[in-house]
């Protein structure tokens, strides 16, 4: 993602972000809720999202999202294990890369996000993969894409040297984020309000990181690239 303005823009738009996050939700409980969900389940928007039910369950789909989402943990690991290296090499938190703690942080709280949506459930999946009832809002696939991608073309844009070898990763990523989000609304496991909420939200935690990374290097005197 490129720098945005000043150092307080990302942290503004992400703010803006996670409002609509917590407005989608709010609304997703009181807006045209009917029982359309597995087992008689209640659905907000049910209209809309009846739409999408239409859709029904696509086994390519839902295995390529599955798959890119595995590559996606792969990814992040790399990243994560880069600030292992560097700590262990440094021998001090204090010397690792800014911007790699900065992002382990967002990782942190992606997963607590996670967790929280998994155990207060706002809907559940519009249709069955295992024998019990599977949250699906937000869309956990979608959150981890955009996060995970999005924040890697900012690595990659900090990291690479100019040339056409950074641009391709950059392509890729892009690509990887934009096949996994309309492949997970193609796979009908997720209800369209599932996938909105998850772009809200993982927007909200790459914009977060960009505001937080600006901020850091403001103060410090530094410049993000």
């Amino acid at each position: 993602m490129a720098r945005i303005g000043n150092k307080n823009r990302s942290l503004q738009i992400s703010g803006i972000l996670c409002a609509a996050f917590v407005l989608l939700l709010l609304l997703v409980k009181i807006i045209d809720v009917r029982h359309i969900g597995p087992n008689y389940t209640k659905v907000g928007f049910a209209a809309l999202n009846g739409l999408f039910y239409k859709i029904g369950y696509h086994p390519f789909w839902y295995g390529l999202t599955q798959v890119l989402g595995i590559l996606a943990l792969v990814v992040a690991l790399a990243f994560a294990l880069l600030g292992v290296y560097q700590l262990v090499k440094r021998k001090s938190i204090g010397a690792v890369d800014a911007d790699i703690v900065l992002l382990g942080v967002i990782y942190v709280i992606t997963i607590l996000l996670y967790l929280f949506f998994n155990a207060v459930v706002v809907n559940y999946r519009p249709v069955m993969l295992e024998e019990a009832m599977e949250a699906s809002f937000p869309s956990s696939h979608t959150v981890l894409a955009i996060v995970v991608f999005a924040t890697a073309i900012i690595q990659v844009r900090r990291r690479l040297p100019e040339g056409q070898t950074k641009q391709i990763v950059i392509y890729v990523f892009y690509a990887l984020l934009v096949i996994l989000i309309v492949g997970r609304i193609l796979s009908g496991v997720h209800w369209f309000t599932d996938i909105c909420g998850g772009v809200l939200l993982g927007f909200a935690l790459t914009y977060l990181y960009q505001g937080l990374l600006e901020s850091f290097e403001g103060s410090s005197g530094k410049h993000a690239k």
